[in-house]
């Protein structure tokens, strides 16, 4: 068996206005109007973007569990109106429904989520872009703020959900940003890149990952090297 950890935004999935909902619960919780101007948010935890949109703005303070748990509860909220009303929508990248669908019928892999997103925001985005069905557990924000963390989250999971116990070296990192492939270098994770982000090819390719891809467009290759059949 070969478990296959997914991050979502910008490698199956884009949110259109997604920052929105964001930017509200932080000046909800935080009272903070988040500054954007160069600032990426592709590859990282929520937790750590919070941490850096409050450096940025000068406001000094811990992000306890606690505080973490009511941001995300506004985020949700938030996030779940905007859906709801149209402001906000998430969608599939092209070609990646192909590409899940296959590997959902492949007896050898099974599919798990690795993001950055705290879970319940990154459930609503699943549901929103139709493929919650492909991912039964996962990985999330607010298990861990350090996404070189979140793979031995996903493990256990998924052993919990199955009893197998996936070793780190029969997983996959499927990611479209550097961070996804440091997550995978630190644990010795195989790690397979898109370039459906914001990340070019030829960048992802000069890490070195088992497999770098510029779209979902070819199923076969991508599923040959996710270890499908």
């Amino acid at each position: 068996m070969r478990l296959l950890l997914f991050d979502l935004d910008g490698t199956v999935l884009r949110a259109t206005r997604g920052a929105a909902p964001f930017d509200v619960a932080m000046r909800e919780v935080f009272g903070v109007a988040p500054a954007h101007d160069g600032f990426r948010f592709d590859g990282k935890t929520d937790p750590v973007i919070i941490a850096e949109l409050l450096t940025r703005a000068g406001v000094e303070g811990v992000l306890d569990a606690a505080v973490l748990r009511r941001f995300e509860e506004r985020l949700a909220l938030h996030f779940e109106a905007a859906l709801a009303g149209g402001t906000t929508r998430v969608e599939p990248l092209p070609g990646v429904r192909r590409v899940l669908e296959h590997l959902a019928g492949c007896a050898e892999v099974a599919l798990a989520v690795l993001t950055g997103n705290l879970e319940r925001t990154a459930r609503l985005k699943l549901a929103a872009a139709g493929l919650a069905d492909f991912f039964p557990v996962g990985a999330f924000g607010s298990d861990r703020t350090a996404r070189a963390e979140l793979p031995d989250v996903a493990r256990a999971r998924y052993r919990h959900a199955t009893g197998r116990d996936v070793p780190r070296a029969r997983c996959v990192i499927v990611g479209d940003t550097p961070l996804d492939h440091a997550a995978a270098v630190a644990n010795d994770i195989p790690c397979v890149l898109v370039a459906s982000g914001r990340t070019p090819l030829a960048e992802l390719a000069a890490l070195g990952p088992a497999a770098a891809f510029a779209d979902w467009s070819d199923a076969g290759a991508i599923a040959r090297a996710l270890g499908a059949s």
